[in-house]
């Protein structure tokens, strides 16, 4: 029986995508694998991870694994984790940094990492609120995570432009696709719109999930919204997530009281929020994956989005793409799904069908194999999945 260490701190307190990619992975994983499970968690949020399963534990710990003094100094947290939960076989972080003296922590261990994205590198600027921020973590990205892929024994890319990318600093072959999945709970009936939100079910709303962050580029929904209102659209729109750099821009729209930004919120509520909606956005110019893409489309919304990787080739033929500087396009196709019933019913089954192919169980399975691959066993002894 291989100990296998699955490096989750990504999981805090607010949510975020690769927390919920790991979140949503490692119970996979648990259900899955024969072998012994550490899984090593940030302090901020102790939420368990998998119920009723054995042969796996947590362990806690305050370091951080996205910053400086995590890359300089986080071999120390390692080695303190498994003085407490035994030596490691495989070490796989789930973010695409590890310690700068990673190999001094783990060993012989096989070591795996997932690659999200490139945006610290690519893209500082546009990820980052400051000048001085975007130049610090781009000198910090481009030294982090060039040497995490090439430390690692395999490199799990979720999307084939996360993959393409790293062929800048690993051999090609050392990558593996392996796309993110859908909880199953995004594929039943969404719960009626309750409490402060309960107001917006009165006119068909668009709902978009994400930041106001530069590349997320939800102010091209306000200036959609603009547009579709001065067309008479009886249309609300409503931004989920952290959007409070936003609220100047809102602000400044007539009839601005029909732009909800509603701040975080909890899965049950967020599916609420979007299973009730008449039409989700997802205007993005850059990602690493895109999962709320197909979130909405297992929950029978109309999706439409930017007309760029890795989305096309997520969304395929079930979505409707925009060009991401045109709030025009964006009014466009919101007028032609609330108005055609014809079309937004096509596009709800397409969406069902294609999110059908993205499961947590299929991403876990092909994230054991790559175990595999790294311990060298020939058999991980997995488990069929349930």
């Amino acid at each position: 029986m291989a100990r296998i260490y699955v490096d989750a701190r990504n999981i805090k307190g607010e949510p975020s995508g690769v927390g919920r990619y790991a979140s949503s992975l490692i119970p996979e994983l648990c259900r899955q694998t024969g072998h012994e499970v550490v899984v090593i968690r940030h302090g901020s949020n102790r939420r368990p991870l998998v119920e009723g399963e054995q042969g796996w534990e947590e362990i806690f710990v305050e370091g951080e694994i996205d910053d400086l003094k995590g890359w300089l100094l986080g071999h120390r947290v390692l080695e303190a984790a498994f003085a407490r939960g035994g030596r490691p076989d495989l070490y796989h972080s789930l973010f695409h940094v590890v310690p700068r003296k990673v190999r001094r922590a783990i060993g012989e261990a096989g070591l795996v990492t997932t690659a999200h994205d490139f945006l610290w590198i690519d893209e500082a600027d546009a990820s980052q609120g400051t000048y001085w921020k975007a130049r610090g973590i781009e000198v910090f990205a481009k030294r982090a995570i060039p040497q995490a892929l090439r430390e690692s024994n395999r490199v799990i890319a979720i999307s084939e432009p996360t993959r393409r990318r790293a062929r800048a600093y690993v051999d090609d072959q050392k990558v593996e696709v392996i796309s993110h999945g859908v909880d199953a709970a995004f594929f039943e009936a969404p719960g009626p719109l309750e409490g402060e939100f309960r107001e917006l079910g009165r006119r068909p709303y668009v709902v978009a999930i994400g930041n106001s962050k530069e590349y997320k580029n939800l102010g091209v929904l306000v200036g959609a919204f603009e547009r579709w209102r001065e067309q008479g659209r009886e249309v609300d729109l409503v931004l989920v997530g952290d959007c409070e750099g936003l609220h100047g821009r809102v602000s400044q729209v007539e009839e601005s009281e029909r732009i909800t930004v509603t701040g975080y919120v909890d899965d049950q509520r967020l599916r609420s929020l979007l299973g009730n909606a008449a039409v989700f956005a997802f205007p993005s110019k850059v990602e690493g994956f895109g999962l709320p893409l197909l979130e909405a489309m297992a929950m029978g919304v109309p999706v439409i989005c930017s007309g760029v990787e890795p989305m096309e080739s997520i969304g395929g033929q079930a979505v409707l793409y925009f060009d991401p500087d045109e709030p025009e396009e964006v009014a466009h196709l919101v007028g032609r799904l609330v108005e055609d019933g014809s079309l937004r019913r096509r596009m709800v089954s397409r969406g069902r069908r294609r999110a059908e192919e993205f499961r947590w169980e299929k991403t876990a399975g092909a994230t054991l194999q790559v175990y595999e691959a790294v311990l060298g066993s020939g058999s991980m002894g997995l488990r069929t999945p349930k």
